[in-house]
């Protein structure tokens, strides 16, 4: 019985539609990369993010109940907000004999730094929120982004990204669907005004970056050498001095930057 979401499944793996039929049924061996993937079942992502939100406000509300307790003096155990106020209502009613006016002053201002310390923690808590939110959109935006990119590339897909982004495109969420923008503006199709499928652009821009077939019906499989400072030329280099992945991305970046590599 046949995978009715095959699809769907090429897609998380960020392959062309088809290729993952076409390895299934093939006599030769395949690979998928999966390298630049981090599979989890959205189950377990949701709670682990529930986990890490509800400690993190518990973490930030005892750090500041301990430093409140440490500079007013208590001594009381908890590390809850009703632990501390529990505390200071004790220590005001033992207190409040003596010079009971200035004591109140005092208690007040303590606790209204106290309430300047928890707004600081919950910032800080909302931006680690606003982290974690921004890098899932990068890697949704990522993701979607190589998934249209072919098999056959003479540098990563993740360095492809990089490219693109680095030649002053960026990626966004729009009305669910990532689109490309320049300078800040939408790209769009000049019919019918629409943003430019992701898919169609994403496979235009990588053209440059895939290895050229070699052979082919009416021709023969000599070649001219590859023109000097072409991916042809570079990736011949590479397997002359056997770089792996890492080294040819780094050496791939210093040439473009110094002009010895075109793209």
């Amino acid at each position: 019985m046949a995978l009715e979401n095959i699809t769907e499944i090429e897609q998380s793996l960020g392959i062309e539609n088809g290729k993952l039929l076409e390895m299934i049924t093939s006599e030769e061996s395949h690979s998928i990369d999966l390298s630049e993937l981090f599979i989890e079942k959205k189950s377990i992502y949701d709670e682990r993010i529930s986990n890490i939100k509800r400690e993190s406000v518990t973490m930030a509300i005892e750090i500041a109940v301990k430093e409140q307790r440490n500079a007013l003096g208590l001594d009381f155990q908890g590390k809850t907000m009703d632990n501390l106020v529990n505390a200071i209502k004790t220590k005001v009613e033992s207190e409040s004999k003596i010079e009971p006016e200035e004591r109140f002053k005092s208690l007040k201002t303590d606790f209204e730094k106290l309430q300047s310390n928890l707004i600081e923690k919950e910032n800080e808590f909302n931006q680690f929120k606003t982290n974690i939110e921004k890098q899932n959109l990068l890697s949704e935006i990522k993701s979607d982004f190589t998934k249209h990119i072919p098999d056959n590339t003479l540098v990563s897909k993740s360095t492809i990204f990089t490219e693109a982004k680095e030649k002053g495109f960026s990626f966004e969420r729009e009305d669910g669907k990532t689109v490309v923008k320049q300078n800040g503006e939408v790209l769009k199709d000049e019919r019918t005004l629409s943003p430019l499928d992701i898919g169609t652009w994403v496979t235009n821009f990588s053209t440059p970056y895939l290895a050229k077939v070699e052979g082919g019906a009416g021709k023969g499989d000599d070649k001219a050498p590859p023109t000097a400072g072409s991916f042809e030329a570079f990736e011949k280099m590479a397997q002359k001095n056997g770089w792996n992945d890492s080294e040819k991305n780094t050496q791939m970046a210093r040439m473009i930057k110094d002009g010895t590599l075109k793209v």
